[in-house]
């Protein structure tokens, strides 16, 4: 297998392009935001990383036990950058462009949460991670409630972030998104929902400019699959630390489905934030805290 790896410096991170292009144009505002949102002093990699014909971009930083980072439909691995680096020595974290999103290859399709699961076994059989804590926003809450079930011995311990155990309908109307609907446009509207209305433009800003990274199939595959995902009922097979945040004012993955998942999962925790769905834009602080104190207690 190859694996390319290059060495970014701060000023260098982050990307925006054309939907249809497997190489997305960087984008200075990007690399900007980007760079105020890592801690000073910190040294990133971005690996492409070749998993038998699949590329895919890999942000890593730290050193330590792994930390795998997935993020959800409508964003990609640059909402991680400032957690990456944040519990090093202890953690080397890694955060993932799926397939279809940021810089990593667009397909033809495979916008799955079952690809989507089997790609992160791939990439971890690649990096020689046997075990890792998997940390999952949204729809990547979803892939690692799935990857889980199916590969339980992968799984060190578990973060599943704003996240059901049962359909998410984000848009009503799925077939239609790129013709003759717009995917940015949808995209932009579901990024826009999930802040509350009171949430400053900044707070989101950074995400609406990855849109351009993905494309109308991979956004249409991607929330066909999270219309049909149910695991409700067999989440009891989890036995790993498991930890769910969820927003107060989150209204599609909410408090009452957090709690269900709780439930499910035996000595599972939950913590709500005062936030809408997407807590570690609107909360960092409290997010890294929050992760931190888990990945504490986590025995050795």
């Amino acid at each position: 297998m190859r694996l390319i790896a290059i060495l970014l410096t701060l000023s260098v991170l982050g990307a925006s392009g054309c939907a249809d292009s497997t190489q997305p144009a960087r984008n200075n505002r990007t690399q900007q935001a980007l760079a105020e949102s890592m801690p000073p002093g910190h040294l990133f990699q971005r690996h492409m990383i070749d998993l038998n014909g699949l590329t895919l971009s890999v942000l890593e930083a730290g050193s330590g036990d792994p930390i795998i980072f997935v993020h959800g439909v409508v964003t990609t691995s640059n909402i991680f950058p400032q957690y990456v680096s944040a519990f090093s020595p202890d953690f080397r974290g890694i955060a993932v462009d799926l397939r279809g999103y940021g810089d990593s290859e667009k397909p033809p399709t495979g916008f799955t949460i079952d690809q989507f699961s089997r790609d992160l076994i791939q990439l971890a059989d690649t990096l020689k991670i046997d075990r890792a804590v998997w940390v999952g926003v949204s729809m990547g809450g979803m892939i690692l409630q799935r990857l889980a079930l199916d590969h339980t011995e992968r799984v060190r311990a578990l973060v599943l972030v704003s996240t059901t155990d049962g359909a998410m309908i984000l848009d009503d109307d799925i077939p239609t998104i790129g013709a003759p609907r717009d995917y940015r446009e949808v995209s932009k509207n579901m990024i826009v929902d999930s802040f509350p209305p009171d949430a400053p433009a900044h707070t989101y800003r950074p995400l609406l400019e990855r849109i351009p990274t993905w494309n109308a199939t991979v956004i249409r595959e991607a929330l066909t699959s999270m219309s049909q995902f149910n695991v409700h009922g067999r989440l009891s097979r989890i036995t790993v630390p498991t930890l769910v945040m969820v927003g107060a004012k989150d209204g599609v993955a909410t408090p009452t489905i957090a709690k269900g998942i709780q439930a499910q999962i035996p000595g599972a925790k939950v913590v709500e934030f005062d936030t809408g769905h997407f807590m570690m834009a609107e909360d960092p602080d409290q997010f890294r805290t929050v992760l931190g104190n888990f990945l504490k207690g986590l025995p050795r």
